[in-house]
């Protein structure tokens, strides 16, 4: 690591400004850390731990599952960007960037167009509401875009990955490129709760043996089921086993198409299924998925290039962090 001029020193305090009139420093914004010639401010570092809220916040619900994966994401933040902005220095040094912008506009209208967004202006607006920008959107994937092009240069470039090395992971991960099996079911339910349990049980015992004897299962829903899909003859939709409640997923797995099952006892009542539709479990050809397979095992194989490729970065580099930011943040190793 470079070692700081005094001068350099000095300045990674505080930016301020004088007002003329009282003499008061105020203070606009401060210096975290500073890489090469760059510096991060409080600002710049405080818009990333909020995008990063604003992103756990869509997709975790528990206040408490948000704050604790949040508390984990953002003691990384600070290392995560500084070590964006020295790879970013060295595409720019190695000239990488060139006709990055065609590149990243072709990305964004394709992300646009696969997210079913209408207009840019869309987006914008979209991102606005999230506390965000379309300007910010695309500079974001910029600078993804630069770091994936100086990783595949320095790292993946080096890195071999052979046949038998894919076929065997498809083979050792044959559940992830599976479709699970799927029923399709109708049912006639019957709702327990504030009922004599001994007539429901009767009841339903004298539907199924009119089942039996050739009772249509539809006509039978719309007379006797107590349940929502009643009217349209009980029929309930497709399940996989591990999205259904067990003691139908064992009954219904086991019934051949166009089958029906005894009376089964739920937590909610009764219930006879049918399976109207059953689909085996498919297996997707390794040719479907070896591009798949294939980032993935470089991703693997190519992490430990990756750190050695940073770990390079950061000693022929400066990098300043302030000593309070570096009791907040896990900044280990720069």
């Amino acid at each position: 690591m470079k070692t700081p001029s005094r001068i350099v020193q000095a300045l990674i305090l505080f930016v301020v400004s004088t007002d003329l009139w009282s003499q008061e420093v105020v203070v606009l914004d401060e210096i975290v850390a500073k890489v090469n010639q760059e510096i991060i401010t409080l600002s710049d570092l405080q818009q990333s731990i909020d995008a990063i809220r604003n992103e756990i916040a869509r997709t975790v619900e528990s206040p408490e599952a948000l704050d604790q994966e949040f508390g984990k994401q953002k003691r990384a933040l600070l290392k995560g960007i500084i070590e964006k902005k020295l790879m970013i220095q060295k595409a720019n040094e190695l000239e990488l960037a060139g006709g990055i912008d065609l590149d990243v506009a072709a990305a964004l209208e394709a992300n646009r167009k696969d997210s079913g967004i209408p207009s840019l202006e869309m987006l914008d607006q979209l991102l606005r509401e999230q506390g965000s920008s379309l300007g910010q959107y695309r500079e974001n994937l910029k600078q993804r875009m630069i770091v994936e092009r100086l990783i595949q240069q320095s790292v993946y470039s080096r890195v071999t990955l052979l046949t038998p090395e894919i076929e065997a992971y498809y083979r050792e991960h044959i559940e992830r490129f599976t479709e699970p099996a799927e029923v399709e079911l109708g049912e006639i339910l019957f709702l327990t709760e504030g009922k004599n349990l001994a007539v429901v049980k009767e009841k339903s015992e004298e539907v199924l043996s009119d089942l039996g004897t050739g009772a249509s299962f539809e006509d039978m829903a719309r007379q006797h089921s107590d349940g929502p899909t009643a009217s349209r003859g009980g029929a309930i939709g497709k399940f996989t086993r591990n999205s259904m409640a067990a003691p139908i997923g064992n009954v219904a797995f086991q019934l051949e198409e166009g089958e029906i099952s005894e009376v089964i006892e739920a937590d909610y009542g009764l219930q006879i299924i049918k399976v109207l539709k059953k689909k085996p479990a498919k297996e997707t050809p390794l040719e479907e998925v070896r591009p798949q397979i294939s980032r993935e095992l470089y991703q693997v194989k190519a992490e430990p290039g990756i750190q050695d490729f940073l770990k390079e970065l950061r000693e022929e580099s400066y990098v300043y962090i302030g000593p309070k930011y570096r009791e907040q943040f896990d900044v280990e190793g720069l």
